[in-house]
């Protein structure tokens, strides 16, 4: 949503005047629950489960970075894996998308068993990051604002690096409308401008 989120509408407001848009924004977990329970046409989720019921095309994939205060984690050079595990780690809960953090579910668990704390809000975790109660592994693009401001800083992981895939997710037993085409030509047509303009660092996959 944040990424395209604005655009979407705008769009939708101007070229679809007449279509009812409903938006919703949630972790990928809820979001995929939304989708699987009938209540949206279309989610935007990372790493979704392999499931018979879904239809799940891969739009793009993101880096991964080690992010907190300067004071927590250091400065803005690469840091390897092992070290991040030894860091006091916060994550985001992503419920029935719980590899939406990372693509590989090995290194997940090995997160997720080092972390002080876990959290099911976003603007929860922008706090506590900003407040330096912990760091956490994320995209630059979540934590844009705090990094412009300066309040954090992002170092690069490596050894290995660490990625998440993001999907553009269907119901298989849903039958493709017209409306339905057509948003999912908008969703992946203003994805691919927001990374070929930098505004969304992402390799594309579409």
């Amino acid at each position: 949503m944040k990424a395209i989120g604005v655009p979407l509408m705008r769009t939708v407001l101007t070229k679809y005047p007449n279509l009812k848009l409903s938006l919703t924004e949630s972790l990928s977990g809820a979001t995929l629950l939304h989708l699987l329970s009938s209540e949206v046409d279309l989610a935007l989720v990372y790493n979704p489960p392999s499931d018979k019921d879904l239809i799940a095309e891969p739009v793009l994939e993101e880096q991964m970075f080690c992010v907190g205060t300067e004071k927590l984690i250091g400065k803005k050079t690469p840091i390897p894996f092992e070290e991040v595990t030894r860091l006091p780690l916060i994550l985001l809960r992503y419920g029935l998308s719980a590899r939406a953090l990372l693509d590989d579910p090995v290194l997940l668990k090995r997160l997720e068993a080092n972390a002080i704390m876990h959290l099911n809000s976003t603007s929860g975790m922008i706090g506590a990051l900003t407040a330096g109660l912990g760091c956490t592994i994320a995209t630059t693009h979540f934590v844009s604002e705090p990094l412009k401001a300066r309040l954090l800083v992002a170092r690069e992981v490596i050894e290995p690096k660490l990625t998440r895939t993001l999907y553009l997710c269907r119901l298989r037993n849903r039958p493709m409308t017209y409306v339905m085409e057509e948003m999912c030509r908008l969703i992946r047509a203003l994805i691919a401008d927001q990374v070929g303009r930098g505004a969304w660092e992402a390799t594309l996959l579409i």
